[in-house]
């Protein structure tokens, strides 16, 4: 069945469809129903697959109650500047952001989830990342849990795969998804809002547009194969940023696959030779991914490195930085090194260097690393001096894209010609907007910018005239 065909018979419909049961696509569906209207969710996966569920950090907010109790002078212009100036994007999709971010931040709040800190983060000069109770997936469940409170329907073990649209109209009036081995065909009165995803876990998407980080250690769900990205090229939408949309993320624990973020709680993190490569709070570069990017460059097969820490950074750290990942513990940094393969001599002589200059300058000189990081922010950095020592082994990761496909300011898909296709939205890790420079990611926004944009979307869709 082409596009330009009306399925004779629909199996099902609502007045807004959402397909994608995840970090965008369960606020989108709270809030559609919210404005009162009915409500479908298409699920590719056995329950909610989010990348929420993966992330070891937390989501930018600014001027919150929890960073007024830690002293702490915030606004979204202040962030949102730096944000343009580490990884650019459109000036009014961070607009958006600004104006919402606030409401969003309390919205998340009323659904019952649960701020239990606020750290810096690299490329952030305060700290404004807020970290929920449960992390990533503790959030997905609140928000899980009040789809089911309102009694919106999910289908799951549903790949949505194709938009239906109105030849007459070019509207996209609904959605074909493959179930049990039959096409299903869901009609949408009002609108289609795409919050599937990316496309990390297509090897030959990934070949295409970044192949240097072909080897990386995916850390989405394995959902994510492109779907959203391809319905929107069949019905001629435009991409934002799709070229650099492979950016190199954190690191991914080889054993286990989870991300850590233990470098910026203190930790150094070296190669096979035992050597750093720079600072691992990223202050010059504003961002993360060009660290991970001159690792990958040193090994191409996905950038082995590892992260070495003492027992009172391991004390000092929230748990999260080192919960599902598998450590290495040795009460003497030799034996710590011939445990994992790194060089001995080389890490020998790295620490020896970087304790020194801590010691006597209390700052990195080699890479000028000067904050401790973490909950212990600018504070200068520690020693790596008190056994037991650990190591975790490593490669890069690869958390979210940084490209897709190009949306307005009212979460509408676009054309080449910045039309809207009316009927079709998109938010979260699906859409484009937020970066166009490489490897230069703005830590959390693409957290942000799924919550607001899944609401966004949800409300425009909601008010739209039912076809």
């Amino acid at each position: 069945m082409s596009l330009s065909q009306i399925p004779e018979k629909w199996d099902g419909e609502a007045d807004v469809i959402v397909v994608g049961a995840g970090t965008a696509g369960l606020p989108a569906a709270i809030a559609a129903q919210d404005e009162g209207a009915k409500v479908l969710v298409l699920e590719v996966w056995s329950g909610p697959a989010s990348s929420l569920a993966y992330i070891a950090g937390g989501t930018p907010f600014m001027g919150t109650d929890v960073q007024k109790a830690a002293g702490v002078d915030d606004s979204a212009e202040k962030c949102f500047a730096e944000a343009m100036k580490v990884s650019g994007g459109d000036p009014k999709l961070y607009e958006v952001l600004a104006k919402r971010q606030m409401d969003t931040y309390e919205w998340l709040k009323a659904q019952g989830a649960k701020v239990i800190g606020v750290f810096e983060a690299p490329g952030h000069s305060l700290p404004r990342i807020h970290r929920w109770e449960g992390h990533g997936a503790g959030l997905l469940k609140v928000l899980r849990n009040k789809v089911e409170e309102k009694g919106i329907e999910i289908r799951f073990k549903h790949r949505a795969d194709r938009l239906v649209q109105d030849p007459a109209t070019g509207r996209i009036i609904g959605v074909r998804a493959r179930h049990e081995d039959k096409d299903l065909y869901f009609r949408a009165r009002k609108g289609v809002i795409l919050a599937n995803g990316g496309f990390i876990r297509n090897k030959e998407m990934i070949a295409e547009y970044g192949p240097y980080y072909i080897e990386c250690v995916p850390v989405t769900p394995p959902t994510h194969m492109g779907d959203g990205l391809r319905m929107v090229l069949d019905v001629g939408g435009a991409t934002y940023g799709i070229g650099i949309a492979v950016c190199p993320s954190i690191s991914a624990c080889t054993e286990t696959g989870h991300t850590t973020i233990i470098p910026n709680h203190g930790a150094i993190s070296v190669n096979v030779h035992g050597e750093r490569w720079c600072d691992e709070m990223c202050t010059d570069w504003g961002t993360y991914s060009p660290m991970f990017r001159d690792i990958v460059r040193q090994d191409p097969h996905g950038g082995l490195h590892f992260n070495i820490y003492d027992s009172l950074i391991r004390e000092e750290t929230s748990p999260e930085a080192y919960r599902q990942i598998k450590e290495y513990q040795a009460d003497t940094l030799e034996e710590l090194a011939k445990t994992v393969g790194v060089n001995a001599e080389g890490l020998a002589k790295t620490i020896e260097e970087y304790n020194n200059d801590i010691e006597k300058y209390g700052y990195d000189r080699k890479y000028n690393r000067r904050a401790w990081g973490g909950l212990h922010g600018n504070e200068p950095p520690p020693k790596i001096e008190k056994p037991p020592f650990y190591a975790m082994k490593c490669k890069v990761s690869l958390s979210s894209l940084k490209g897709g496909v190009k949306i307005n300011t009212r979460a509408q898909v676009v054309d080449n010609f910045d039309a809207p296709i009316p009927g079709l939205y998109a938010a979260g890790e699906v859409a484009g907007g937020f970066c166009n420079k490489p490897d230069a990611y703005y830590a959390g926004i693409m957290t942000l910018q799924s919550f607001v944009l899944g609401r966004v979307a949800a409300e425009n869709a909601a008010a739209e005239t039912a076809a």
